[in-house]
């Protein structure tokens, strides 16, 4: 009489009909790890010419004539030109291509920045007004830190601000946005004086006038 084998249950049968699958599975390999990202590359050294370089105390770079174009950010300082870098190595001065944007402001040719880059100084690149003073394509302007108008320096002929006629790059302003000093373009009469051209006057935080006025007058 042929052996009879015991009957499987139910269970069992379908148990080892997974257990190939759940080997296959285990045996999969686990994914490759994501490769590192890259870190951006450092900004290049500025070339400059021999014999130009002028360090800080700590020895790093501190000015020194570009011998070939360097770019610092937005900005692309021109060969030829002086480079001034401040104590971190962030941009300072330089002659500029093109022109940079601060807050609606256009500076061409060439600007200067304070440590946390806010700008300086600067040849106005298009018309931008200063409250009731107006800085005009060509101009040289400096601002406070604070970024108000400091000092104006007039491109071209006399310009009236303020109800005087200014000239020259002799002129500043308080921190209120008022006239401190300006040099005039043509004759003035103040009060019952007859001022020549070239007269600088001096101005308090009201805008009335002040004496002695001198360029040394704070």
């Amino acid at each position: 009489m042929p052996r009879r084998h015991p009957a499987l249950s139910t269970a069992t049968v379908a148990l080892l009909a997974l257990s190939p699958l759940a080997c296959r599975k285990a045996e999969t390999p686990a994914a490759a790890p994501a490769p590192p990202v890259a870190a951006a590359p450092a900004p290049a050294e500025p070339s400059c010419k021999e014999g130009s370089q002028r360090q800080h105390p700590d020895g790093k770079l501190k000015e020194c004539l570009l011998a070939a174009d360097w770019v610092s950010g937005p900005y692309t300082c021109r060969m030829n030109w002086s480079l001034v870098l401040h104590p971190d190595g962030k941009l300072k001065e330089c002659k500029i291509a093109g022109t940079a944007t601060f807050d609606g402001l256009v500076i061409k040719e060439s600007l200067a920045l304070y440590e946390d880059g806010k700008l300086k100084r600067g040849v106005v690149g298009a018309p931008k007004t200063f409250g009731d003073v107006e800085a005009r394509e060509g101009d040289w302007i400096t601002l406070s830190p604070g970024g108000a108008l400091s000092r104006l320096e007039l491109f071209g002929g006399p310009r009236t601000i303020q109800g005087y006629p200014c000239q020259g790059s002799e002129n500043y302003f308080h921190e209120n946005g008022k006239l401190k000093k300006c040099t005039l373009g043509v004759g003035f009469r103040q009060g019952d004086k007859e001022l020549p051209a070239g007269t600088l006057l001096c101005f308090d935080e009201s805008g009335q006038p002040t004496e002695p006025c001198t360029l040394m007058t704070p």
